[in-house]
């Protein structure tokens, strides 16, 4: 018996295991997919980081602190700042609750009245009943750079990455069993001192208890090619947040050359082994009327490229981060918002590994995302 075995190398799971070895723990890092891949939800290109929404600000300072340190150590840039606006009607409660943290925090948040939106950024069209909150520090984190950066510190560090499958545990002993599938499709049980499973829509494939709390949902992720000029991000142009309102949000051109990232937050449900589902039409034309009423310079036919991201969701939007037992810590159900905590959420998996949660601050709300908040959900279920 030694070590930590994370289960899951992408975001969440790397972040951990990086805390691990960087805490002197001897680690292996499992991913059943070779690396890097896209089978997940760590892939891509970009992911949007924002302050807005947060009751605390604890876990996203943590995160960026982290983020700008892991880019000036590996010279490449992770975080190019944008700019974001999220949408919503005049004296929005929601929103006058989170930009009130935001600006207790010492960060700047403005609301914007349709008419500064309109002559700020001329090629948007949302009515004049909308304002937003502009979060002048949101923007985009390159996912696969930061995952990759991610994952070579923690091999700098000492870790070691493995490829092969993780079949299932058994942590009902003093210590806890894996039995792992390599590429010879040959099986062995391994012993480790502790288990962190952060292995995203396969989760319940290892805890199948679970599984009446996690669905997985295949989302479309569509992109639009401008007709008019000044959606990149070199012109300015600012991340889109609309999910409470409309179910979407938007990233300015950056992987593509002229291409907009729009995205529905909701999809058809999905086996992460077979993700090319039917059903995703229907989200799609949500997004293609979004971008035909509100984003009028872009080509709102039909997207230029369509590609998949597999959501975990838990039944009240926010993550699991807790023990599982005494050997077991799980990281789950991060519902299409974990990568720009990732940092954190790492950290908070390392510390309940290693036994430390205490030495967390309370502004990381570790209560928050205990597994039990979530029976009433399992009792209803029934």
């Amino acid at each position: 018996m030694t070590g930590t075995c994370v289960i899951g190398a992408g975001i969440i799971g790397s972040w951990a295991a990086l805390h691990l070895s960087e805490a002197g723990e001897d680690t292996v890092l499992l991913e059943q997919f070779p690396l890097p891949h896209t089978r997940g939800s760590s892939h891509g290109a970009s992911r949007a980081f924002r302050y807005l929404g947060d009751e605390t600000m604890d876990r996203l300072d943590y995160s960026m602190g982290r983020w700008q340190s892991l880019e000036a150590d590996h010279d490449v840039e992770l975080f190019r700042k944008t700019g974001l606006l999220n949408f919503g009607p005049k004296d929005d409660p929601w929103l006058k609750q989170f930009m009130s943290v935001v600006r207790a925090a010492g960060k700047r948040c403005d609301w914007l009245e349709s008419a500064a939106i309109h002559e700020r950024f001329p090629l948007l069209n949302y009515p004049q009943e909308w304002g937003a909150a502009w979060d002048p520090d949101g923007g985009i984190l390159f996912a696969h750079r930061c995952l990759s950066a991610v994952q070579k510190a923690f091999l700098a560090t000492g870790g070691h990455i493995v490829n092969a499958r993780a079949l299932r545990m058994d942590h009902s002993a003093n210590a806890v069993r894996v039995e792992l599938e390599s590429s010879s499709e040959e099986s062995e049980w391994r012993e480790f001192s502790r288990i962190i499973v952060a292995c995203g829509p396969w989760t319940t494939r290892l805890i199948p208890e679970l599984e009446p709390l996690l669905k997985t949902l295949a989302i479309p992720v569509t992109y639009w090619r401008q007709r008019l000029p000044g959606h990149s991000a070199a012109d300015g142009f600012p991340i889109l947040y609309n999910a409470r309102l409309k179910g979407i949000y938007g990233l300015p051109a950056c992987e593509y050359p002229d291409l907009v990232k729009i995205l529905y937050h909701g999809g058809p449900e999905a086996d992460p082994d077979a993700r090319d589902v039917p059903g995703r039409e229907e989200y799609v034309a949500r997004v293609s009327e979004y971008v035909r009423q509100h984003l009028p310079g872009l080509d709102g036919r039909q997207p230029a490229i369509q590609e998949v991201c597999m959501y975990t969701m838990t039944p009240d939007s926010e993550p699991v981060i807790d023990r599982l037992g005494d050997r077991v810590v799980i990281g789950c159900g991060f519902s299409g918002s974990g990568f720009k905590h990732s940092p954190a959420s790492g950290q908070m998996l390392a510390k309940l590994a290693l036994g430390q949660a205490d030495s967390l601050g309370p502004g990381y709300q570790l209560p928050k995302y205990r597994l039990d908040r979530l029976e009433k959900y399992r009792v209803n279920d029934r």
